[in-house]
């Protein structure tokens, strides 16, 4: 489960559909549109981010850095863990 401050830098991208670039904790690096949040079938809460016009859920609990990818007065990168 994360903690309030970070499922807050997860709706401002999701608000301002920003560009990401996420590095989850296999090592795994992946880029895309942040769209929204979503449970999957087992329950676990996930980013959706568009690659490609493909909608691609990202559990929240595997991101370890997230980055923004264009200017912006919000956020440039959080790290998760």
């Amino acid at each position: 489960m994360l903690k309030c401050d970070l499922h807050d830098y997860i709706e401002i991208v999701c608000l301002y559909h920003y560009p990401l670039k996420l590095t989850l904790s296999s090592g795994a690096v992946l880029s895309g549109t942040a769209l929204t949040t979503r449970y999957n079938d087992q329950r676990q809460e996930c980013l959706v981010i568009k690659q490609s016009d493909k909608e691609q859920p990202v559990l929240l609990e595997d991101i370890t850095l997230l980055e923004v990818t264009v200017a912006n007065p919000h956020l440039q990168q959080v790290r998760f863990k």
